[in-house]
């Protein structure tokens, strides 16, 4: 190989973790950055090495499902990698004698011979502890960059991922505070702390997002009110990861997007305990744990979080607890088990209706999953099982010796939702092949939704009640999905179908494409088809202001989106739009002024929007800046109705992040989001109202050092009044303070 050297020195520099000048750092974690490696080298070597590390790349992704150690097909690149730094001169970072000469002394020669020794040891296990390897590069630079993606290949569409170390710089305490600081998320609390929150994605219902936990469906089949009802403690999860837009090709359709809650898989061992408290009698006790020995892992966590609540009947008390074990073997494969529970009880002022502030609600959920996988040479396959149970008691009246003579019982419901999928997995020299079929069996029990049960059935936890109403229903879906990789050029298309014990057949379909200019630019163009069926709510849910519609159809939508990024050392931005076209839209609509609502497939809905992110990290000062603009609108064919949800959406969501480093261990997190929203809602006296423009603020101030975090947080500095839903204020300005101790590695 014939390399021209250019006139300038050129360097193999590792950052520098000892401070010493030889020092070489390298750790697996979710993100890896094992350093920079400075090289004089062709555009002939530098062309083929960059091909072999995109053929490796699919590779990656394939042992990001199948979790598994042999990465043996991967050498070649490493191969290239030690030819591109044998005809490298090393120079001392502080001298210029030598340059350009290709006789370096012998000292120099045997430093260069352990550096390159290194530098393939380490690039050798970042593979071996990898799920995905990006190599983004210029002429002079590669930088190794370690990561994962569990929902989908990023390199076909945008997704964001939110760290560990991301999530303990916020100031919250539960997931549904955590994702209102997303992009493009409009989280809807009804009540704070984690009590209760609707999660809707580009203008979407809160019934049109797929939530995962580990790439495990736990979408509830009752209603999307109780999707966020997770036994996850803050301190389980490792990332989480958002997709927006639909998936119709991949066995699961997240109908305007897909949440996928990623639980802690690192091998450790480490205890943390953490305390804080605050305002309105806020109280937050959490204990997490892990362990490994050999080929074995397991994890835990428990905690509890409790508040008097901030105006009349919003208190709130609920517990979790998460367990999670895991088994590789080389031989039989990877097992993984996990089960939760969580118990909730809270104070629910005007939830659903202005007329009854009184309501209460008591929720308790239990999940429980298994899944197993192993390779076979170039094949894979994945099992997933998994069983969610949940139980909801709503009560209009909260002191029923208060209630009128109408109002008997509150309203129970049971729903138990099984699930087992298969998938298999195919590398070839054209790029992945997958196959699976999923089944899924949904079942609730109640006294207000379903048809007439032939036996009635005791409810749980409640003496002389019985459950007189029910529903089953299943689904079986079957895909497959072709993943193509031309050079910079990549491209899936796939079809999916499914038969469904109450709708009959649908069939939906994708086709996802990109093209990358570098490693850290691209532009992408999708189109994608979704299938969403309707609740037990939408279809059976009667009251007096309230009637239902049994004879509902699924929703369908198109969705076509089209976007780029751009990323450098410091600085990343990336600008995407969509339109979808929605079909049999569900709603609860009202014809007219104070009548009643009736579920219906309302015509035709356009949505279209998009967002803006920049991102920036600067020195040892500036850890995080970014700065996010979201659009969304939406139209529908003409009929005179008011829209309950499907048309009171965010219209404009602006938010600032910025993570800033002080001084030795000092640092301090302020977020700012102003949110525009589409939509009215009912006062106590009748009068319809739009809702205001909210400018939000919220900070953190920090020390952390020796295992030990102390911090005083404080949301809506500003004491805005604002509404998330409905006639439901939000609280002023809440101060906590915290302390955490965390143990081992």
């Amino acid at each position: 190989m014939n390399c021209t050297k250019e006139k300038q020195s050129s360097t193999i520099r590792f950052r520098r973790f000892t401070r010493k000048r030889y020092a070489a750092f390298a750790s697996v974690h979710k993100q890896v950055t094992i350093g920079h490696i400075n090289v004089d080298i062709c555009l002939r070597a530098q062309a083929k090495a960059k091909k072999l590390f995109r053929e490796q790349d699919i590779r990656a992704e394939f042992q990001d499902e199948m979790v598994e150690n042999d990465y043996s097909s991967i050498t070649p690149a490493s191969e290239e990698l030690i030819n591109c730094l044998q005809v490298c001169p090393i120079v001392n970072k502080h001298k210029t004698e030598g340059i350009g000469d290709p006789r370096p002394r012998s000292y120099k020669a045997a430093l260069q011979l352990l550096v390159c020794i290194a530098a393939l040891f380490m690039f050798s296990n970042i593979i071996k502890a990898s799920d995905s390897i990006f190599i983004s590069s210029n002429l002079s630079e590669i930088e190794i960059i370690a990561q994962k993606s569990d929902i989908y290949t990023n390199k076909l569409r945008p997704i964001i991922n939110l760290t560990q170390n991301d999530i303990k710089s916020l100031p919250v305490t539960s997931i549904n505070e955590l994702l209102d600081y997303i992009p493009g998320i409009d989280v809807r609390q009804r009540g704070t702390g984690g009590v209760q929150a609707d999660l809707s994605l580009r203008a979407g219902t809160f019934d049109q997002v797929l939530i995962l936990i580990d790439g495990m469906d736990i979408t509830d089949p009752q209603t999307g009110h109780h999707n966020l009802d997770l036994p996850i403690d803050l301190a389980s999860i490792e990332s989480i990861e958002i997709m927006q837009g639909s998936i119709g090709s991949t066995g699961g359709s997240g109908f305007c997007g897909t949440i996928n809650i990623i639980t802690n898989k690192k091998q450790s061992k480490k205890a943390r305990t953490a305390v804080s408290g605050g305002m309105y009698g806020s109280f937050n006790a959490a204990l997490s744990g892990s362990y490994f020995i050999k080929d074995w892992s397991i994890g835990a966590s428990v905690s509890h979080n409790q508040s008097t609540g901030y105006i009349n009947n919003t208190d709130y008390n609920y517990t979790n607890l998460y367990l999670t074990s895991e088994y590789a073997s080389k031989k039989i494969g990877e097992f993984k088990f996990r089960i939760g529970g969580q118990i909730k009880a809270f104070g629910s002022n005007a939830f659903y209706s202005t007329t009854y502030p009184d309501q209460f609600e008591r929720t308790r959920t239990l999940l429980i999953g298994l899944d197993w996988s192993k390779r076979l040479g170039n094949f894979g396959i994945i099992i997933n099982s998994n069983y969610r149970r949940h139980y909801d008691q709503f009560e209009l009246f909260r002191d029923t010796t208060n209630a009128p003579s109408w109002y008997t019982n509150p309203n129970y419901h049971l729903t138990d939702v099984s699930g087992i999928s298969a998938k298999g997995v195919w590398y070839s020299g054209i790029g992945k092949s997958s196959i699976g079929i999923n089944f899924k069996d949904e079942h609730i029990f109640s006294n207000v939704l379903g048809d007439s049960l032939a036996e009635a059935k005791p409810i749980p936890f409640i003496d002389n009640t019985v459950f007189n109403l029910g529903k089953n229903r299943y689904y079986i879906r079957y895909y497959a999905e072709q993943l193509f990789l031309i050079k910079n050029f990549s491209a899936a298309i796939g079809l999916s179908g499914f038969y469904h014990s109450q709708f009959g057949n649908h069939f939906d379909f994708g086709l996802n494409t990109s093209y990358s200019f570098t490693d850290a630019s691209k532009l992408y163009l999708n189109v994608n088809s979704a299938t969403r069926m309707p609740t037990f709510t939408d279809l059976y849910y009667k009251s007096a202001t309230q009637v239902s519609n049994p004879n509902l159809q699924a929703e369908k939508s198109i969705t076509a989106e089209i976007g780029g990024s751009v990323g450098i050392k410091w600085f990343n931005a990336s600008i995407n739009g969509y339109y979808r076209y929605g079909k049999d839209i569900i709603d609860w609509i009202q014809f007219e002024e104070n009548g009643k609502w009736y579920s219906m497939n309302h015509t035709v809905i356009h949505a279209i929007g998009g967002d803006i992110i920049l991102g920036a990290k600067y020195g040892k000062y500036l850890k995080n800046l970014q700065i996010t603009y979201t659009f969304n609108f939406l139209s529908k064919n003409t009929d005179q109705y008011v829209s309950k949800y499907a048309l009171d959406y965010l219209k404009h969501k602006v938010t600032l992040n910025a993570n800033i480093n002080i001084y030795k261990g000092f640092g301090i997190n302020l977020q700012y989001s102003y949110q525009n929203r589409n939509g009215s809602y009912y006062l106590p006296n009748g009068s319809i109202s739009q809702y205001p423009d909210s400018h939000l603020l919220d900070g953190r101030i920090y020390w952390e050092g020796m295992g030990v975090k102390i911090y005083a947080e404080a949301t809506n500095i500003l004491n805005q009044i604002y509404y998330d839903y409905g006639n439901i204020p939000q609280p002023g300005i809440w101060v906590k303070a915290g302390i955490s101790y965390l143990i081992g590695k």
